[in-house]
């Protein structure tokens, strides 16, 4: 048997340690998940799961204490970006990691560059481009036609199926859906991305 895809070993984060708000968020976590596994982490809003989430995707907040591995490398002080090239991720708000001004073609030729260099200059070039056609007509959810519509357009079931499509562009050592069979967002309940 190989390295796990994730191991995760004493994970512990405290937020606003030593005030009066502190708050234990993640408690000496562990978890080993082998290549191809699917694991789903089940608990009540505040439990930490976003946090987990975080902590694994480099997002946010760093451990108090504990490790983070992704094929045998820790990656516990990686940022985020660094990351970016082991996992994907699929937030709860699929505007949260989109921006609604960019085009369905410019998110998915972003998502195909993931962990890599950024060159925008080259992100749209004609062989990119046709590998996006190729890939959103095999999504048969209509889109081949509107490749220039603003990601901000799009009906949330569609937004959030783009996201998950964007969030395997590069095939990703682990993947981390946030609720992915919550009911997205719409209309004035949208958020500003981050990005």
């Amino acid at each position: 048997m190989g390295k796990p895809a994730l191991e995760v070993t004493g994970a512990s984060h405290t937020f606003h340690s030593g005030g009066s708000n502190e708050v234990l968020a993640l408690n000496d976590v562990n978890l080993s998940l082998e290549a191809g596994s699917f694991v789903v982490v089940i608990g009540l809003n505040g439990s930490g799961k976003s946090t987990l989430l975080n902590a694994v995707a480099g997002a946010l907040y760093p451990l108090d204490r504990g490790k983070i591995s992704i094929m045998g490398k820790d990656v516990t002080r990686w940022p985020e970006h660094r990351r970016a090239g082991l996992i994907g991720r699929v937030f709860q708000n699929p505007f949260t990691g989109s921006a609604e001004e960019l085009t369905i073609a410019q998110h998915l030729a972003l998502a195909a560059r993931r962990g890599q260099r950024a060159d925008f200059r080259l992100a749209l070039d004609k062989p990119t481009r046709e590998a996006i056609e190729a890939r959103v007509v095999g999504l048969s959810m209509g889109l081949e036609d509107r490749l220039e519509t603003p990601m901000g357009a799009l009906s949330g079931v569609r937004l959030q199926a783009l996201t998950l499509h964007m969030a395997r562009g590069v095939p990703p050592t682990v993947l981390l859906p946030e609720q992915p069979t919550a009911e997205p967002q719409s209309g004035a309940a949208r958020t500003r991305p981050r990005c």
